[in-house]
């Protein structure tokens, strides 16, 4: 069975040692990328007496840290993560940026926002279902200048940051894993569950325990693997994280959020074993509409052989 995305992994040069360049490279990128963050956290415990450790490193309010200020600060690694691997990937691996995006010509836009629509749709249905349900289990924070700022800095950066994710586990990994392999479901399970272990670090998981919260990072992993494989390419899956995030930073924060935001509202009570069901089923019927919508038919692709021939 042909798959366009993957097929167009062996394209140009892909000896294990580049890859090893490619990870080492964009990690120092990034790295680098978190000293403006490391600078500014340390100056501001320094001045409050405070211990930097990794527990109050996202404790903006602890800190003393503008909310935005500090989501700004935390987002360019990621950005500058994305840059390096764009201008890393021709000379490095001979295949062009669009390539590790798209089995297509060039990146389809209309699955990406419609992506963002269904998933979106969803979330938003979700919270307005919840607020009315519950509202006591929410204070409303709503700040116009703060939130006008937080808007832009959510479009642009964290935008970048779910797309250097998409682009690195569901794009380079799978499709480096494919070459290896020559398979689909081994790359689907290993970036999934690599997805899901990359996040253990969040305060989420220190709150409510790894045993609910590392299957809500590999179910969404797998959600994103699924959709790369089916639709051959990357636009679906960027579409669903980039709308994840950015809704997550806008609409609703609570205490142990990775996002500290002046969002709308402030979650005083998270359920995350009711959080858990939830995005199993926003899953189901996310992968349904989709499915119906491009036609996917069966899902063979999963477990299908690769060969290097490109298709035309």
């Amino acid at each position: 069975m042909t798959n366009k995305y993957f097929t167009k992994a062996f394209l140009g040069k892909n000896c294990w040692w580049r890859y090893i360049i490619m990870i080492a490279i964009v990690f120092v990128v990034t790295q680098l990328g978190s000293i403006p963050f490391s600078i500014v956290a340390a100056a501001q415990a320094l001045s409050k007496g405070l211990e930097l450790n990794s527990s109050n490193l996202t404790d903006f309010s602890l800190l003393g840290i503008n909310s935005n200020l500090g989501l700004f600060l935390m987002l360019i690694p990621f950005a500058a993560g994305l840059i390096a691997f764009i201008l890393l990937i021709k000379p490095l691996h001979e295949r062009s940026i669009t390539d590790t995006l798209t089995g297509r010509n060039k990146f389809d836009f209309s699955r990406f926002f419609f992506a963002i629509g269904v998933w979106g749709g969803l979330m938003i249905i979700s919270l307005i279902v919840s607020y009315n349900l519950n509202p006591e289990d929410y204070t409303v924070q709503f700040n116009p200048s703060q939130f006008i700022t937080l808007f832009f800095i959510s479009i642009v950066f964290i935008t970048l940051q779910a797309t250097f994710e998409e682009v690195i586990f569901r794009g380079y990994f799978q499709q480096g894993l494919a070459v290896l392999t020559k398979n689909t479901w081994i790359p689907l399970i290993v970036t999934s569950v690599l997805f899901g272990v990359m996040h253990l670090t969040n305060p989420e998981v220190k709150e409510y325990g790894v045993a609910l919260m590392l299957p809500q990072y590999i179910t969404l992993g797998l959600v994103f693997a699924i959709c790369v494989i089916m639709d051959e390419g990357l636009e679906i899956a960027i579409g669903v994280h980039v709308v994840n995030n950015v809704l997550s930073s806008l609409l609703v924060t609570h205490d142990s959020s990775v996002l500290q935001t002046p969002a709308i509202l402030k979650a005083e009570v998270v359920d995350p074993v009711f959080s858990l069901y939830e995005l199993l089923i926003f899953s189901g019927i996310f992968l349904f509409i989709i499915s119906y919508k491009y036609k996917w038919g069966s899902f063979k692709k999963l477990f299908a052989k690769i060969t290097p021939e490109v298709s035309e």
